[in-house]
């Protein structure tokens, strides 16, 4: 009697559709907790961050680097783990070869941006009425720290001065008697600025100045320049007692301290927008991407799957909520509702790193459309 055949070998199992740098996170209940401790650590950072800038507001240049510092570091802290992909690397630290990160990005960009600037001129013209003024001259821009006014201009202790395109805006406290010398590379004609029931002044009467070159309005009102073209000035401001501390002495938008007592230089020109593609290339886009793009999405993927196909890519609703948790970041900082709407453009380049498995393309496009947007919001008044 023969003994009986052995088992034909059965044809291996094919390997289940892993996503890529699912790094090994174990257990699906593992992986939650990791992307949960991973989101409470940026999110808490971030809003200590916050807490510092509106405590000392000297600091507020600083944050933008606290918060990169955040995002680069986590990943390594929580996902040190061999990769399931055949790429040993994570996606995080994957940027790809240049030709092909310039090659999408560069097709990326010449489809979606002339769309971006038309949807941005219809709102801006038809909804908000503003005129539009497509002048390089507009891209002069002003010190950072001098641009745009404080959230509340009137009834402030201190003295604050901003600028915004052609104007120069110096709001006094009620109780100060201002004394304005300004030194500038071309004649300006100067108003009263008187504060009303908002939270901005509102420019009144032509003031003249004294036979010193002094400007003098009365009690608990302000000054206000027409700029006209000119390119840097030099402003000295005191009162009854003498030059103003730098501590009561604040300007821009974040209310800073100025650097001398009474004394406040600004200039203008068009460096700014060589110095903001390189940080926002560096220390915007390529954090943001490294964390959101290359760390949470592709955990989110391992975690929820990606059942769908977008445009030849498959996505999941790691895609969504990593562009959510993108969006919901932005305000913590820069408060504002309209900071949200960077999900829409953070769906974008979810997809760019899902197409490319590397982030070269999501950083290039992401950088750009924060320099789309700074140039094109300053074509509108």
């Amino acid at each position: 009697m023969q003994p009986p055949p052995p088992p034909a070998p059965q044809p291996p199992s094919a390997a289940p559709d892993t996503p890529p740098d699912a790094g090994g996170a174990g257990s699906p209940q593992a992986l939650s907790r990791e992307i949960w401790k991973a989101l409470a650590i940026v999110f808490g950072g971030t809003f200590v961050l916050a807490i510092i800038q509106w405590v000392l507001p000297f600091t507020a240049s600083f944050m933008q680097v606290g918060l990169a510092l955040i995002l680069l570091e986590v990943p390594l802290r929580l996902a040190l783990k061999p990769s399931a992909s055949n790429d040993p690397r994570p996606l995080w630290l994957r940027i790809g070869p240049l030709a092909r990160g310039l090659r999408l990005g560069g097709l990326t960009i010449l489809l979606v941006f002339p769309l971006f600037v038309a949807g941005f001129h219809l709102v801006y013209t038809q909804l908000l009425e503003r005129p539009s003024d497509w002048d390089v001259a507009r891209l002069a821009r002003w010190s950072e720290d001098l641009e745009y006014a404080p959230s509340q201009a009137c009834g402030r202790p201190e003295t604050s001065v901003w600028t915004q395109e052609d104007q120069l805006w110096i709001a006094a406290p009620r109780t100060s008697r201002l004394e304005v010398r300004l030194v500038s590379d071309r004649p300006l004609v100067a108003s009263q600025l008187r504060c009303s029931k908002g939270s901005l002044p509102s420019p009144g009467a032509l003031l003249a100045p004294g036979t010193d070159g002094v400007y003098r309005p009365a009690q608990g009102v302000g000054v206000f320049f027409r700029l006209a073209g000119a390119t840097s000035f030099t402003l000295n401001i005191a009162d009854e007692h003498g030059p103003i501390s730098s501590d009561n002495l604040r300007q821009g938008h974040r209310s800073l301290a100025a650097d001398d007592d009474g004394l406040i230089e600004g200039s203008r020109g068009y460096w700014w927008l060589f110095a903001y593609v390189l940080i926002h290339l560096g220390l915007v886009a390529y954090p943001e991407e490294y964390f959101f793009r290359g760390y949470l999405l592709p955990r989110l993927d391992t975690r929820l799957g990606t059942p769908r196909r977008l445009f030849g890519v498959q996505v999941g609703w790691g895609l969504v909520l990593s562009a959510l948790a993108f969006a919901l970041l932005h305000p913590i900082l820069i408060p504002g509702a309209h900071r949200l709407l960077v999900f829409f453009p953070a769906l974008l380049f979810g997809w760019l790193a899902a197409k490319q498995r590397e982030l070269g393309a999501a950083i290039l496009v992401h950088a750009f459309s924060n320099v789309l947007l700074a140039i094109v919001s300053r074509m509108y008044s």
